[in-house]
């Protein structure tokens, strides 16, 4: 039998459930989801798939991300809400091609885990299904594993096995409504123009189960565990003056700011670095000076603060030429959120600009960022208590 998998959280309990209705049964998994985005979270969504597979003894086949194919196919329909014509479009592509993967296999019968899922609608898949299968002289199996308290056990059960547990459906156009209604900032289709791994992204989360996976594969006890944060994003920054953009790099936890600075007064102040020289992030040098003196701008007018790039390099022990350098390849978070604490202090959110050269006149100050809480995933990695 064919079974077409859309995510982990619903397969881990469907195919538990499968193996005890057929215990006869040669089950291959076919992971056909061109309607993840972005793909990053598609890639994350298959990893973790493919490891609730190999702990259940079932061979995986992953299809074609032809998402071009999906968009094409689900045109006109961009605004219809979840559970609408949308999504029935959406499983007519998704069930079509499962149905040709079993019939190039010589499978006589397949089905969908999208079954196990409390947001799709059962008898609309039934419906479907049935059709797909009469087409392609199919027979479509049609379970349902939520009755008697199955989508508890099954939550239960994605826990117990420390699964990704994914907060949306998949496509671009469910996740921006589900967000609008939020009232929150779809983070997961952002990216750092520099390529970093930002705190509550897609790719920090295929960081932290890398590791997870990694223990696993060591034999070693960990919690999988999800925290809530304060994570940050910024949207659009340019310093200007009388028209002209200026070169400038926006440090992390900049509050966004619509305003001339005034008149910029520069000085050189003194800065102990030790936080730096015990702190890791993505320095040059692995002992950089303890104390050191930085040029830096304050407006009286408003509260940004300016450093040249040279006293960020001399304050962070690296050799950036210019702010374009810099854009791509960007200090760590970790390490601006350090200089924010050494220059301005723990939890400051005032804009800290970093520019090239100093610059005294008036300049306009554009800068739209998003704080926003975000539950995150961790991995703690321990001793366990009874094992000491």
């Amino acid at each position: 039998m064919l079974v077409h998998i859309c995510c982990s959280v619903d397969s881990h309990y469907f195919l538990s459930e499968l193996k005890k209705k057929y215990p006869d049964e040669d089950f291959v998994g076919f992971f056909y989801n061109p309607n993840i985005h972005p793909k990053s979270e598609y890639d994350l969504r298959l990893s973790d798939v493919q490891r609730s597979c190999d702990m259940l003894g079932i061979r995986l086949i992953e299809g074609a991300y032809n998402d071009r194919h999906w968009f094409v196919g689900v045109r006109g329909m961009e605004n219809e809400p979840e559970k609408g014509e949308r999504c029935l479009k959406c499983f007519d592509i998704r069930l079509t091609e499962s149905a040709k993967k079993a019939q190039e296999l010589g499978e006589q019968k397949f089905t969908t885990t999208l079954l196990s899922s409390p947001m799709k609608e059962q008898e609309i898949l039934y419906k479907q299904g049935d059709q797909i299968g009469m087409q392609m002289g199919l027979d479509f199996i049609k379970v349902n594993v939520r009755s008697n308290g199955g989508v508890q056990r099954q939550n239960e059960l994605a826990k117990q096995d420390n699964l990704y547990r994914q907060n949306y459906c998949g496509c671009t156009f469910a996740l921006s409504q589900q967000r609008q209604k939020q009232n929150r900032l779809s983070l997961e289709m952002i990216s750092d123009i520099g390529g970093r791994k930002l705190p509550g992204s897609i790719e920090e989360r295929q960081e932290i189960f890398a590791l997870r996976d990694m223990l696993e594969k060591n034999n070693q006890h960990y919690i999988l565990t999800q925290r809530k944060k304060i994570t940050w994003r910024l949207l659009s920054g340019k310093i200007s003056q009388n028209g002209n953009v200026i070169p400038s790099y926006i440090l992390a936890h900049s509050d966004s700011k619509d305003c001339k600075s005034g008149q910029i007064f520069w000085g050189y102040t003194q800065i102990a670095t030790q936080t730096f020289h015990n702190a890791t992030h993505n320095t040059t040098s692995q002992n950089p000076p303890l104390c050191q003196k930085l040029l830096i701008g304050i407006s009286k007018k408003d509260d940004s603060v300016y450093l040249t790039l040279d006293s960020l390099n001399t304050l962070a022990q690296t050799s950036y030429k210019d702010i374009v350098d810099m854009l791509y390849n960007p200090l760590s978070y970790e390490c601006e959120l350090h200089i924010r604490k050494i220059i301005c202090g723990d939890e400051s959110i005032n804009p800290i600009i970093i520019i090239e050269n100093p610059i005294y006149d008036n300049v306009k100050i554009t800068i739209q960022s998003v704080f926003q809480e975000e539950k995150i995933f961790q991995v703690v990695d321990f001793v366990d208590f009874n094992q000491r």
